[in-house]
This record gives structure tokens, sequence and C-alpha cells, in this order.
């Protein structure tokens, strides 16, 4: 459940979807045995969740909310391009985080 702004330096409350905007995003995970070339063939079958995040007005504003897969969810200026998206210092949030983030 969306109960605050997911900017961590921000963390306003959700009041209203009537401000800010809301970002969906498809998170694929497999384990890393998985993904793993060098281990004999695996059959996980990746797991998909759709996960939910909102920035508050202010922060929406100016900054937008990229999701690599490598990376994880990193808040980023729009004024930047998605090369030199990688070189901002992000505020990356955690699996767990990311889990209870979206979860009813």
């Amino acid at each position: 459940m969306l109960v605050h702004c997911v900017n961590p330096n921000c963390y306003a409350p959700l009041h209203s979807f009537c401000e800010g905007r809301l970002f969906q995003f498809e998170v694929v995970s497999i384990s890393v045995a998985a993904s793993d070339d060098t281990n004999s063939p695996f059959d996980e079958k990746p797991e998909r969740q759709t996960a939910h995040f909102w920035l508050c007005g202010r922060c929406a504003d100016s900054m937008t909310l990229v999701l690599e897969p490598a990376r994880g969810l990193r808040v980023v200026p729009m004024s930047l391009s998605g090369t030199e998206a990688g070189a901002v210092s992000e505020a990356a949030l955690t699996e767990g985080e990311l889990r209870q983030t979206h979860s009813c």
C-alpha cells in the first residue's frame, strides 16, 4: 500500500492521488543460480509482480523513477538522460523495501 513519497529524502505522506505522479513497474525476479551460465540449465521461471510507487508533487516536478534490473529503483533528476542517470548518486531501495512499498 502506498503511504508516502518514494523519495527517501522527502517521505511526504500520501493524502490524495490528485497531487504527484504514480508509477507502475513490472518487477521480474529470478535467483542468481538460475541466471548463472556456468551452472547446468535451470528450470526456474521468473516471478513477475506489478509494483506501484508515488512521487509527491514537489518531487515529481523535478524527478522521475528509473527501475534497472541490476541496480533497482532509483530516483533521478528529470534533466538527466538515460546514460547520465547512471552517474547520479542514486536513492536505491532494497528488495525488502520494494516488497514492503507495494504489499497489501
